[in-house]
């Protein structure tokens, strides 16, 4: 671990997704590399920044950070064919430059996709009871990214479908937005999950703890996490941009009993989405040294 100072990794009081209680995914990782770092046999140098919380802090200068971080690198004086790892949940990934060699892990971009998390010690969305599914497919939130508006265009109109589409975007969402989402995602067979600023979107991972399968609509790259290891048809809907006008065509193909299954799978998958089958994947990385 490269010992980089404090500042690289400061606290947050930002509350979101509203379901957020507890630690974003850098601090997650930082917390069980180090309680795990003198029985982990690799070759891997592990980045510890908090990406997020550092680049949404008011006093985050880019120049600043940079000069820093290669200060202290080159204090360690690592051979120059040291391979370093990341974990950033930041839309952006890392905005400051890393030295050669770094993978980076990332929820919306980077080399390695991760899901897009958060913790939550009071396990809001776990704890809510099963609904009857009485609608076909939902959407609670903004229409931030042409992909969005492409899939309101393709479902409008349709009775079975609820769109609840909220004007800006803003870190801070009404409690009444967040109990829209979770009662519409429970009534319904379909959470729409489209990507927004990001490639990512938390809503896919908060459907499956709401017993929901989820679709998810991307344009550039399908950034999905673990295709190595996970059968992403097993248990959820993934929809490309030029396929989004043919939406309802593709739920509607999907058969009762096939439905039954992916909820089924759901429940079987669902650790992989957490913040510890996340880091026990990144873990698994570090010890094969190569991946």
């Amino acid at each position: 671990m490269v010992p980089l100072p404090r500042v690289f990794r400061p606290s947050t009081s930002q509350v979101y997704p509203p379901f957020k209680k507890g630690r974003y995914m850098e601090e997650y990782v930082y917390d069980y590399l180090s309680a795990r770092q003198s029985t982990i046999d690799t070759d891997w140098i592990y980045l510890p920044v908090f990406w997020t919380n550092l680049q949404n802090h008011p006093g985050f200068q880019k120049e600043k950070y940079n000069l820093l971080l290669q200060q202290s690198i080159q204090a360690m004086s690592y051979e120059p064919s040291t391979r370093f790892v990341t974990v950033v949940q930041h839309d952006d990934g890392p905005q400051l430059t890393l030295p050669p060699n770094t993978t980076v892990f990332g929820a919306c971009t980077g080399d390695i996709p991760l899901p897009l998390l958060y913790e939550d010690t009071d396990n809001t969305l776990l704890k809510c009871p099963l609904q009857p599914k009485s609608l076909l497919a939902s959407f609670v939130g903004q229409a931030t990214h042409p992909i969005r508006r492409a899939m309101c265009e393709a479902l409008k109109g349709r009775a079975d479908v609820q769109l609840i589409i909220k004007e800006g975007w803003s870190p801070s969402i009404p409690k009444e937005d967040a109990e829209s989402f979770m009662e519409q995602t429970m009534r319904s067979r379909f959470c729409l999950a489209p990507r927004g600023y990001g490639r990512s979107s938390f809503r896919f991972f908060e459907a499956m703890q709401l017993n929901t399968v989820p679709v998810y609509l991307w344009d550039d790259k399908e950034w999905l996490p673990y295709k190595e290891e996970l059968d992403y048809t097993r248990f959820s809907v993934s929809v490309s941009k030029q396929d989004v006008p043919r939406l309802i065509e593709i739920l509607e193909s999907i058969p009762e009993e096939k439905y039954q299954r992916m909820q089924w799978e759901l429940q079987k998958v669902r650790r992989w989405f957490t913040l510890e089958g996340m880091a026990d994947y990144i873990l698994r990385f570090l010890r094969k040294r190569t991946f």
